[in-house]
């Protein structure tokens, strides 16, 4: 069967999750065999696991690289955190000039339920090997270190996304203090910015790009 005239069509509208890596893995199995023109990456994502996005693309770019097809990315309404790492794997990254796109921090919510443990005359005894394994218990106060743990653990993550979206774009090293001030700590960016920077190559979407062409869906 030839699908040469033929679009492998990948869209990512949730949550990144071992799940979803699992299921585009097993329906990429299933096509080994063909070799479309180009896969089509559509994003339209809150992000997720930084782990699971890594893993996501590494079986994507595999797939590409085995059958010599080039991969397009285009990011729809919503591009955030590491959804946005995703959008950059690609030959080209493309978004709509309304997306929503950045916001590359992390967030740790906590929960300190030491009042409400009290009302209720809940007492708790935690049993552990090391101190380090009584880390961000909610029903103690959040003692400086763990705040200072989960900020390096966070900083981490996000050192991490940030250096995926460079090295896959390849981008200039000497302009990186500007991209660090525009978009990696400006939380939500308008589009043109990642244009300038050259974290995608223009604005258009996944129907301008297939021209009548037949497209085969695989997740």
């Amino acid at each position: 069967m030839n699908f040469r005239n033929r679009i492998f069509k990948i869209k990512i509208s949730s949550i990144i999750t071992p799940q979803l890596v699992e299921k585009v893995a097993d329906s990429l199995d299933k096509w080994t065999i063909y070799k479309p023109e180009f896969i089509a990456l559509i994003i339209n994502s809150l992000g997720g696991s930084l782990i699971q996005t890594q893993n996501l693309a590494i079986l994507i770019k595999k797939y590409s690289q085995i059958h010599n097809i080039p991969i397009y990315c285009f990011g729809e309404d919503i591009v955030i955190k590491s959804a946005l790492g995703l959008l950059t794997i690609g030959d080209k990254a493309y978004v709509n000039p309304y997306a929503i796109v950045g916001n590359m921090g992390y967030a740790q919510p906590y929960f300190d339920l030491r009042k409400l443990a009290s009302n209720w005359y809940i007492h708790q005894k935690h049993i552990a090997t090391n101190d380090n394994m009584k880390l961000l218990n909610p029903l103690n106060e959040l003692s400086n270190q763990d705040k200072e743990w989960v900020e390096q653990q966070m900083k981490n993550q996000e050192a991490e996304l940030i250096n995926m979206i460079e090295i896959n774009r390849k981008l200039d090293k000497s302009t990186f203090d500007d991209r660090q001030k525009d978009i990696y700590h400006n939380g939500i960016i308008q589009p043109n910015v990642l244009l300038k920077h050259g974290i995608i190559d223009g604005y258009t979407g996944f129907d301008a790009m297939i021209q009548g062409k037949k497209v085969r869906k695989l997740v």
